[in-house]
Parts: structure tokens; C-alpha cells; sequence
């Protein structure tokens, strides 16, 4: 019996088709026999089927954590993707402040230069650079008048007065640089309440777009 069975066994590995087909003839023929048969296989194949089987479950479970490490990758990986997103939109939108802030500074040069042309002042506004850390959006020397200043998408009360601030440093550490009376100017798209008032008290002239919110006339007093 040991034999049949270590014979089953081989033949249940190599060629387990061929032995079903064996069991089916006997069956047709001699029934008894057949489940004799069909009783010894059952026991003697039960063994590798079941190690098969808990061979196959260990290698599910490895897949199995093979394919979620891989979901976590991927997952990681989207993450990623995301920050980066994200990082390139904040960088989008730095550099779009960026572009509207040197054109609201352009904008402020232009606006100076041509509301001091039509009072008969010639002078050409630019860029004043004093140093590595300070320098002036707007500088305009007119000859009887110079006009320093900054400019703002967005005014307050607090850049109003360090637009009058710097002016006056500007006075105090390079007089050679002011000729005339010195006006200190704020040019903005956006002059909040705080501004204009405080625009008024200090004499600063204000500029709002294409109008004068604080008129040259009442900085210069």
C-alpha cells in the first residue's frame, strides 16, 4: 500500500490529468474498485493540495504586501506631485506679483514725470539705487524741484509715512542728489482711507492711478 501510494503520489505530481482519466475508466467498469482508488488518491493527493494551497496563500500574502508598498509608492509619489504643483503655483504667483509690481513702479515713474512736465518741470523720472539695500522707486530731479518716493500696488497709512521717511533720509545722506524743494511722492493703484489721510497731515504727494489724490500743490504746501 505504501508503494501505491508513493506511486499515486508521483503521479498525482507529474501527471494529474492522466490520473483522473484513470479513475474515470476504472469507475466505468468497476465501481468498487474505483472508489477504493478514488479513497486512496483522495488521502494520498490531499497532502500536496493542501501545501499548494498554504504555498499559494504565503505567495497571495507576499503579492499582497508587494502590491500595497507599491500603492504607498505610487501614493507617496502623487503627494509629491502635489507639492510640487503647489510650490510652482506659489512660485507662479510670486512672479506674477513680481511682473505687477515692476509695472506698477513703471507706471509710477511715467505718471510723475508726465503730472511734473505739465506744470513746466522737465525732468526724467527713474530708479534710484543708493546702495545694495537702499534704493527709491521713483526719483525725479525737475532742477526747482525733486520728487522721491516709492511705489505701491496697495497704500496704507504705514507706506505713506515711510515713503515721507526715506525721502527726508535721502536728504540728510545724499543732499547732493535733491536740488530744489523736495517732495516726497507715493504713487499707488490702491490708496486706502488710512493713506489718504495721513498723506495730508505729513504733505506727501499722493497719486492714485491717473489722479492726484493729495495734489503737488498741498505737499508742496
Amino acid at each position: 500500500m505504501e508503494e501505491l501510494k508513493a506511486a499515486l503520489r508521483e503521479l498525482a505530481r507529474r501527471e494529474p490529468e492522466f490520473l483522473i482519466d484513470l479513475i474515470a475508466d476504472a469507475a466505468s467498469s468497476r465501481r468498487d474498485l474505483a472508489l477504493k482508488l478514488a479513497s486512496v488518491v483522495a488521502g494520498v493527493v490531499a497532502v500536496p493540495l493542501d501545501v499548494a494551497t498554504k504555498q499559494d496563500i504565503r505567495r497571495l500574502e507576499r503579492r499582497t504586501a508587494r502590491l500595497e508598498r507599491e500603492v504607498q509608492e505610487i501614493k507617496n509619489a502623487m503627494a509629491t506631485k502635489e507639492d510640487i504643483k503647489r510650490l510652482e503655483d506659489r512660485m507662479a504667483t510670486k512672479e506674477q506679483f513680481e511682473a505687477i509690481a515692476i509695472s506698477v513702479e513703471d507706471s509710477g515713474r511715467d505718471m510723475v514725470q508726465y503730472l511734473l512736465e505739465q506744470r513746466g518741470h522737465r525732468c526724467a523720472a527713474e530708479r534710484l539705487r543708493v546702495d545694495s539695500d537702499y534704493e527709491f522707486d521713483i526719483y525725479c530731479n525737475a532742477g526747482a524741484l525733486t520728487a522721491v518716493g516709492e511705489a505701491k500696488v496697495r497704500a496704507g497709512r504705514r507706506d505713506v509715512e515711510r515713503a515721507f521717511e526715506r525721502a527726508r533720509e535721502l536728504q540728510r545722506r545724499m543732499p547732493d542728489k535733491i536740488s530744489g524743494r523736495l517732495v516726497a511722492v507715493l504713487y499707488t493703484l490702491v490708496a486706502e482711507p488710512s493713506a489718504v489721510q495721513r498723506a495730508k497731515e505729513l504733505k506727501v504727494w499722493l497719486i492714485e492711478g491717473k489722479r492726484e489724490v493729495v495734489p503737488l500743490e498741498e505737499a508742496l504746501g
